[in-house]
């Protein structure tokens, strides 16, 4: 009898145990599938041997569209690429440029990395800078590899390589002299290869602490290709550095890259687009794209953007200087300065 009622106590516990387990199970693929539920918003991109890949130029353009609208909430992107099992180039710059870069952990970041971060030399400075605009970057894995179609791209430093052919992904990653042009299309994403490859520049420095400065940069980068077409983006970066030992290193300081409202046009079109204020701040480096499209140039007769850089130093009392760009979409954009010591930042 005990037996039986053992017997029968344990079958009863062995089916509720199951019962929950199965709840449980379920449980957990609901939870599951409610965290993947943005993907269902992301249809036509998977994540597939290390990279991104898009179905098709608008779902890679509709993408880049969101990217640019949901910039200031970068929890937001980087919950979208984890659900997706992605980590991106910007993020990956965006973790590593808050390290002082003359602490040693950042040399060993950077030489892990050597693909996100490039060297530009300014002013007795090394500016590290990604490849191009920040919101290509957060498709493009560490390499700067990404896919549309059948396509696959990697960006390099002003300049974007092509190929349709899955097999010659490992030339992609040769530096450009050895690369084939046979196998593999080469085409330039700046307009203007100077030296700086800025469509403007301007440092200031501190007037309470000449030690540190800001440097504020506008960049027009663009992608020309007979799949992908035409795109542009307009960026603007702000730099914050600290003299030691006459070397300017990036220091970690408060700044904010910001744009107010403004309004583009595509040439001939006669269409006005908007363009919504918004910024990117932070300690250390911050980049703000202003304008992402796709078909054709900007008209930068007739698109207009007020943009700044800004910087705060607190040493005694509060300093901001503020780079205004009058006009970040005219062909040669103008800047003013401002430098006030206020208590609490003005914008």
């Amino acid at each position: 009898m005990k037996k039986n009622l053992c017997f029968g106590f344990w079958r009863f516990n062995c089916i509720v145990f199951l019962s929950l387990l199965l709840l449980f199970m379920s449980s957990c693929q609901k939870e599951e599938h409610e965290a993947n539920l943005p993907i269902n918003e992301n249809e036509g991109i998977v994540f597939h041997e290390g990279r991104l890949i898009f179905k098709d130029v608008e779902t890679f353009m509709a993408h880049q569209k969101w990217l640019s609208e949901n910039q200031n909430n970068q929890h937001l992107i980087t919950e979208r690429n984890m659900a997706l099992g992605f980590k991106s180039m910007s993020e990956y710059y965006l973790d590593g440029i808050k390290l002082e870069e003359n602490d040693p952990k950042f040399a060993d970041y950077v030489t892990n990395y050597p693909n996100i971060f490039n060297k530009e030399i300014y002013d007795n400075s090394t500016l590290y800078v990604m490849p191009h605009s920040i919101i290509l970057c957060y498709v493009v894995n560490e390499d700067g590899i990404f896919q549309v179609g059948d396509q696959i791209y990697r960006i390099v430093q002003n300049y974007i390589y092509r190929t349709g052919d899955e097999s010659k992904i490992e030339t992609l990653l040769l530096p450009k002299d050895q690369i084939p042009t046979k196998d593999i299309e080469i085409s330039k994403t700046r307009p203007e290869l100077e030296t700086k490859s800025d469509l403007a520049q301007r440092t200031e420095y501190f007037t309470n602490d000449n030690r540190f400065r800001i440097v504020s940069s506008v960049m027009e980068y663009t992608i020309t290709d007979q799949y992908l077409g035409t795109a542009w983006w307009y960026d603007i970066r702000t730099n914050p550095q600290k003299r030691t030992l006459g070397l300017w290193f990036t220091a970690q300081l408060s700044t904010k890259s910001a744009n107010d409202d403004g309004y583009w046009y595509f040439p001939g079109e006669g269409v006005q687009y908007q363009i919504d204020a918004g910024y990117d701040a932070g300690t250390g480096v911050t980049q703000k794209n202003i304008v992402t499209c796709g078909g054709s140039p900007i008209d930068l007769n007739d698109s207009y953007c007020q943009a700044y850089s800004r910087g705060r130093l607190i040493d005694g009392y509060t300093q901001y200087i503020y780079i205004e760009w009058d006009n970040a979409l005219s062909g040669s954009p103008s800047s003013s300065t401002r430098k006030v010591t206020y208590l609490s930042d003005p914008y």
